[in-house]
């Protein structure tokens, strides 16, 4: 007996298909499981895409999706790496880093920009970004507050990140 291709060929697709009905084929009107062990759950909800939003991106890193928020709050588009490289240094993009004990002064900082307490929180709560300093422990409140601190720079200064000794 000779082995052809034609053969092998339909002796394979009639191996799978007798272990497939022995086995029982998958229901096409079944649910699929709604978890998969290989993706992380991103930090950030997507958002829809418009002209004047940046898309967050869930499989990025956590730098690369506050970045994106913080243009989406209103900072600079041009200023998103700088935003990223501060985040970095600053808390590891961590939104709730809170530093107790570094500051030679006893002050604290908060959130994705470690943002001083002894130099803004008064001044945030006046400018209505802050109710109370722990307020800079959540994403969103912190890059605001940076946001409004880096305005500030610009206007008096003309370089908005002096707070965070960027030159």
């Amino acid at each position: 007996m000779q082995l052809t291709a034609p053969k092998l060929i339909a002796g394979i697709i009639s191996a799978i298909w007798g272990f497939t009905s022995l086995l029982g084929a998958p229901n096409a009107q079944s649910q699929p499981s709604s978890t998969i062990p290989f993706v992380k759950e991103y930090l950030i909800e997507p958002t829809t895409t418009t002209s004047s939003t940046i898309y967050i991106d869930p499989y990025t890193s956590a730098c690369e999706q506050f970045s994106a928020l913080a243009v989406n709050l209103g900072w600079p588009a041009d200023q998103r790496t700088v935003i990223e490289s501060i985040m970095a240094r600053e808390s590891g993009c961590r939104p709730n880093a809170h530093n107790k004990t570094l500051n030679r002064d006893k002050s604290q900082d908060y959130g994705l920009l470690q943002i001083n307490d002894r130099s803004w929180t008064k001044w945030l709560k006046q400018k209505g970004i802050i109710n109370q300093t722990s307020d800079l422990l959540h994403a969103q409140t912190n890059l605001l507050a940076g946001l409004e601190i880096y305005n500030y720079g610009v206007e008096r200064y003309g370089f908005g990140w002096g707070p965070w000794s960027v030159k």
